[in-house]
């Protein structure tokens, strides 16, 4: 059977188009597809330290007084590998944005970001990581919170507490 230009220039065409398909699947389902920023279910997210603790005996800070800690989120896809650039929801009920509270979340280390709100977005780097601070500036007594971290249906989350 012979071949036509026409029936040449079809075939090559198809053949084209299905190695078009292959690749763009190809790029389907990857671990490092940029095109969406949060971490798909079943992936890691942890807070480190886990937790953070200021003593004062039970008399909280004093007036004027304030403590700056540092925390780091790490974001991990199921297989255990880093996933850069990951979308994160950072919160804390007791945050918020001011120096009379009980503390306030900045959006970098040794409080030298923004102060934000809680439930402020961030995103790690290419190492799958992010540094943010809580600075404490008030409280008398004793008080426990929760610090959480989500990305899509994962959370991690570590506790802040001043007794």
């Amino acid at each position: 059977m012979k071949l036509t230009i026409k029936h040449k220039q079809i075939v090559i065409l198809t053949l084209l188009l299905i190695l078009l398909l292959l690749a763009l699947a190809q790029g389907c389902g990857s671990e490092n597809s940029s095109s969406n920023c949060t971490a798909p279910a079943g992936s890691k997210v942890t807070i480190t330290p886990a937790s953070q603790t200021i003593s004062t005996n039970g008399k909280g800070l004093p007036v004027g007084g304030q403590v700056n800690l540092n925390w780091i989120v790490s974001v991990l896809y199921p297989s255990g590998a880093v996933m850069p650039k990951a979308c994160v929801t950072i919160s804390g009920q007791f945050a918020v944005p001011s120096p009379f509270m009980l503390y306030q979340f900045f959006s970098g280390p040794n409080s030298t970001g923004v102060a934000v709100n809680s439930g402020f977005s961030a995103q790690t780097d290419d190492f799958g990581q992010y540094t943010f601070s809580t600075l404490l500036s008030g409280g008398t007594g004793t008080w426990v919170d929760t610090i959480y971290v989500q990305s899509g249906t994962n959370q991690g989350n570590a506790t802040v507490t001043l007794n």
